[in-house]
């Protein structure tokens, strides 16, 4: 029997100390999917599609090999059948939608220090908005420069 097989293998957790996660989590590099944060954001009551095409208008949005409006995006993901589609993954979307980016927070979990925030305008890449109908979604991969990255499900799964 191996627990790393199982389906539902990583911990869920609401109210978490930061010394607890840091303690539990972060220092053994094991995953926890925290469930009470992405509720606490402006994000999840208000990235509607018509907040969100409002908030985008005019900007062309990364999308594997090309730029494409919101608009455009929505009509080839609601009518989209491929077998791998493809998915907007913007790392300068806040500069694009800069709503967006005040709709949400680092949580208290991974702000304890931003070495490469020292870096300025020199800095790599560190946000991303990502949007994509099912089946989307990227290969296994290490994140660059050793870091470790959180995500956030606002809608969806």
């Amino acid at each position: 029997n191996h627990g790393w097989l199982a389906a539902d293998n990583v911990d869920r957790r609401a109210n978490l100390s930061v010394e607890e996660f840091y303690e539990k989590y972060e220092m053994p590099g094991r995953p926890v999917i925290i469930t009470d944060v992405v509720t606490q954001w402006p994000a999840f009551t208000k990235w509607s599609d018509d907040y969100l095409a409002a908030a985008c208008a005019g900007k062309g949005l990364e999308a594997g090999p090309v730029s494409i409006s919101l608009a455009q995006y929505a009509r080839y993901a609601d009518g989209c059948r491929d077998d791998a589609p493809l998915y907007i993954f913007d790392p300068r979307f806040a500069d694009k939608a800069p709503a967006l980016a005040d709709d949400y927070t680092v949580p208290a979990y991974f702000g304890r220090e931003d070495l490469f925030g020292v870096l300025g305008a020199g800095r790599s890449d560190y946000r991303w908005l990502i949007i994509g109908p099912e089946r989307s979604g990227s290969v296994w991969h290490v994140d660059p420069n050793g870091t470790s990255a959180w995500n956030a499900v606002i809608r969806g799964c």
